[in-house]
């Protein structure tokens, strides 16, 4: 019997993740993805990107109770609930009342460390959640005991990493293709401060003073909106600056497009760097700004990928830092199947079995679940003045 999966995404980074995931599923699943109207809803070019690779096309919902109309006239056997968390509370709440109701599977769309109590709490009463790494498995699975019972941690590899048996580049030293391009991903977090990004702008033009082809790959342009807000974008602050940023270029598009041969990526801490690892990339994690939680890159200690900005040119030459296989065999790049289609396939018997599923997440009550309500019920313009939290 087929498996029929529908995926609700609110963001870009969200969306790409869901779609890869019902993409990854594998025989015996049929999977739609639909964007729920709020004030993180991508743009087309954004949609675009998303779900480059993949054969969906994700319809917009404005209004969530057309949402739950839907759900309740043709119920899916799972819902993947692919949305920032205050969203993804009030869809749980709200997918609970459904009968039957659903299975429900959480996750979230990229480097998960260290692990969040509250991107656990603000999921509780999901059946499934998803991780990407040994050690997040790991790091979620006590969380998960302790906040959200009943909720199963699963190990499943980022679903947009080349296969493991996929073929690679071998860039480095000693003959192979030398490192021309160094592609920035930025994050919207990190680092926080106007004077830590326009250092970083510094260092990027000094790389590109050496030679090298520097692009900072944007997740969206100035009218665009992310996951997260980004109080200092890159391509706005060089814009500002008397000057610009001599040699460097702001891209968009899918990361992939641009992790070619004889390319390196260099991030603070941004998931991109498991991409470009799977895909035989050089990878460069940024330590200028110190190696701790608020920056989410306490999980590359060990890795043998952080350098510094002033090292960049001379550590690219020599073919980019080196990754500690045991490191990556625990932090992303392990070869074991995923857990995922199997535990949603055991997930979905036992609630068919059972008739309807067990009690879904808590009721919506409180100022916080008001605002994330008011978010997803006001029309578009006023959802837009609500500020993402």
């Amino acid at each position: 019997m087929t498996t029929r999966v529908l995926a609700v995404a609110d963001s870009d980074s969200y969306l790409k993740w869901a779609a890869a995931t019902l993409d990854g599923l594998g025989d015996g699943f049929a999977g739609r993805v639909v964007l729920v109207a709020s004030p993180v809803l991508p743009s087309d070019a954004q949609i675009a990107a998303a779900v480059a690779g993949t054969a969906l096309e994700p319809p917009v919902v404005r209004r969530v109770g057309r949402l739950v109309r839907r759900l309740r006239q043709d119920p899916p056997d799972a819902l993947l609930v692919a949305c920032t968390g205050p969203t993804a509370r009030v869809l749980l709440a709200l997918a609970g009342r459904v009968r039957p109701r659903p299975v429900t599977v959480v996750g979230l769309p990229g480097w998960a460390l260290p692990a969040s109590p509250e991107a656990v709490g603000l999921r509780r009463g999901a059946d499934l959640f998803v991780t990407h790494s040994r050690a997040e498995q790991e790091a979620f699975e006590p969380v998960a005991a302790r906040l959200a019972p009943g909720m199963r941690v699963v190990l499943s590899r980022l679903p947009f990493l080349p296969e493991p048996s996929a073929s690679r580049s071998e860039p480095g030293p000693g003959g192979e293709r030398p490192i021309t391009r160094a592609v920035f991903a930025p994050q919207a977090l990190v680092p926080a401060s106007r004077p830590e990004r326009e250092r970083l702008l510094d260092g990027l033009g000094a790389l590109a003073s050496a030679g090298y082809d520097v692009v900072v790959k944007l997740r969206g342009r100035a009218a665009e909106r992310q996951t997260h807000d980004e109080r200092w974008p890159f391509d706005e602050l060089a814009a500002a600056r008397p000057g610009g940023a001599p040699g460097v270029r702001f891209e968009t598009g899918p990361l992939g497009s641009w992790l070619t041969p004889g390319a390196a990526l260099v991030t603070v801490s941004s998931t991109a760097a498991l991409e470009a690892l799977a895909a035989g990339v050089p990878v460069a994690l940024l330590d200028d700004f110190g190696v701790r939680d608020e920056l989410i890159n306490t999980a590359f200690r060990g890795s043998g990928l952080l350098v510094g900005l002033g090292e960049l040119p001379t550590v690219l030459a020599a073919g980019g830092p080196v990754a500690d296989p045991a490191w990556l065999e625990t932090h992303g790049l392990h070869d074991a199947p995923s857990e995922l289609p199997e535990a949603l396939r055991a997930a979905v018997a036992a609630g068919r079995a059972a008739g309807v599923t067990a009690p879904g997440a808590p009721a919506l009550r409180g100022p916080a679940d008001l605002r994330a309500l008011a978010r997803l019920l006001a029309p578009a313009p006023v959802a837009q003045s609500v500020r993402r939290r």
